[in-house]
C-alpha cells in the first residue's frame, strides 16, 4: 500500500484483514473479511432485498458460489468478492493527520482484532446460517451493511462511512432547499414538508441503486 492508496495484491492478504472494492463507477465500495485460504466473508443484500436480476449468471468454479440465490453473510473466493474489481485493505490505528488526508471509508484512528479474532467472528456469524446468510440479520443500506459487518468483526461495532454519505446527500439537499427558499412566499411548513419529502425520495434512490449490486 501507499501514502495514498490502499490497493495491495492477493498476495499480501492476511487472514482477518478488512478488505473492501469498488463498484459502480467508484460510486461506492463493498466490503468483507479475509478468512484465509483465498476466501473472504462478505455481507450481501438479504433474500427479496434490492433488485435482482433476470439473467442467471453461472456458479463459480472455484468457491462454488450461486450468485443467483446466495444472499445474506456469505463465503466465497476473492474473484466472486472482486467481481473483476481492485483489491484494497482497511487501515486501522492509523494517525489523525494520515486520516485527515485519505477517503472516508479507507481507514480509521481506532484499534482492532488480531486477524486471528477477526476470522473467528467473521466465521462465527457465518456459520450461525451458512444456508441462507441470516447470521447478521436482514441487509439494509442505511442500518445493516456490508460494511457495518466487516467493522463489527474487525473492531467490535458497526461502522458504515456509505451510510454516512447516504444521509449526508439526503440533509445537504434539506439544507439548500430550505435555505433557497427563506425568500419565498409559501408557508414554512408546506416548504418543509416538500424538502423532507425530497430528501427522502434522495435517499430512497441512492438506497436502491447502492443496493442493487452488492
Amino acid at each position: 500500500m501507499s501514502l495514498l492508496s490502499n490497493r495491495i495484491s492477493k498476495e499480501e492478504l492476511q487472514p482477518g484483514d478488512h478488505i473492501y472494492t469498488y463498484r459502480k463507477l467508484h460510486t461506492y465500495s463493498h466490503h468483507g473479511i479475509y478468512v484465509g485460504e483465498g476466501r473472504v466473508i462478505h455481507f450481501v443484500k438479504t433474500k427479496g432485498k434490492g433488485k435482482i436480476s433476470s439473467k442467471r449468471k453461472p456458479r463459480c468454479s472455484d468457491c462454488k458460489n450461486d450468485p443467483n440465490t446466495a444472499r445474506g453473510v456469505v463465503k466465497t473466493c476473492v474473484d466472486c468478492f472482486l467481481k473483476g474489481h481492485g483489491l484494497f485493505r482497511f487501515e486501522y490505528n492509523v494517525s489523525h493527520n494520515r486520516f485527515n488526508i485519505k477517503n472516508r471509508g479507507t481507514c480509521s484512528t481506532e484499534s482492532c482484532y488480531p486477524g486471528g479474532e477477526t476470522v473467528r467472528r467473521a466465521s462465527e456469524i457465518f456459520d450461525k446460517d451458512p444456508t441462507h446468510g441470516t447470521g447478521f440479520g436482514e441487509y439494509n443500506l442505511l442500518k445493516n451493511n456490508c460494511e457495518d459487518f466487516a467493522s463489527y468483526c474487525k473492531r467490535g461495532t458497526s461502522v458504515s462511512e456509505q451510510a454516512v454519505r447516504v444521509w449526508s446527500v439526503g440533509n445537504s439537499f434539506a439544507d439548500s432547499t430550505n435555505s433557497s427558499s427563506t425568500t419565498s412566499a409559501a408557508s414554512p411548513s408546506r416548504i418543509d414538508d416538500a424538502t423532507t419529502s425530497k430528501a427522502a425520495f434522495l435517499i430512497s434512490k441512492a438506497t436502491s441503486f447502492f443496493s442493487s449490486d452488492s
